[in-house]
């Protein structure tokens, strides 16, 4: 049966008049029209905060969203666990060393319902957090978005720090 709807689909498709004439290309832009606005970077709204790296741990459970930072050693992503519903997206970042070590510099970032890249370079990251709470003395859930970034030291001795971001 699958077969026959396909086939008369397919020849009701062929059916089909042809247009009387090609349609006409679009017209160019033009050439006074304003350029699109250029996105204001992140900037920090709060101090700094240093993260120790939990060095030759790299988390075994399920990863669930991973990204690579381009032209950078680096990698952000989250293991599965917690409790869904409040968060739940232990999310990581991992810094590449070498051929012998690996991936084995490895910061956790937070507990967050869910992440997002939105502007990254070899030396920095921005990352759009979802994260939720449970409100003190009324026990509502309230999930709110938040901005953090992550700078990208070269030298692996030096420390990733993670600052709040407007």
């Amino acid at each position: 049966m699958k077969h026959a709807v396909f086939a008369t689909a397919l020849a009701l498709a062929a059916c089909q008049p042809a247009a009387e004439e090609a349609a006409a290309p679009a017209a160019p832009a033009a050439a006074d029209a304003p350029a699109a606005p250029a996105a204001t970077p992140a900037q920090p709204s709060g101090p700094a905060q240093t993260l120790e790296a939990e060095n030759e741990h790299m988390p075994e459970a399920h990863v669930t969203d991973i990204h690579n930072i381009k032209d950078a050693d680096f990698k952000i992503f989250s293991t599965a666990g917690g409790d869904p519903a409040i968060n739940g997206l232990y999310t990581y970042l991992a810094r590449y060393n070498d051929e012998q070590r690996g991936w084995t510099q490895v910061y956790m970032l937070g507990d967050f319902n869910s992440w997002d890249v939105i502007e990254e370079s070899p030396t920095r990251v921005v990352l759009k957090i979802s994260r939720s709470w449970i409100e003190e003395g009324t026990g509502d859930v309230k999930t709110g978005d938040e901005k953090l970034i992550i700078d990208l030291p070269a030298d692996p001795e030096k420390p990733v720090s993670v600052t709040p971001a407007t």
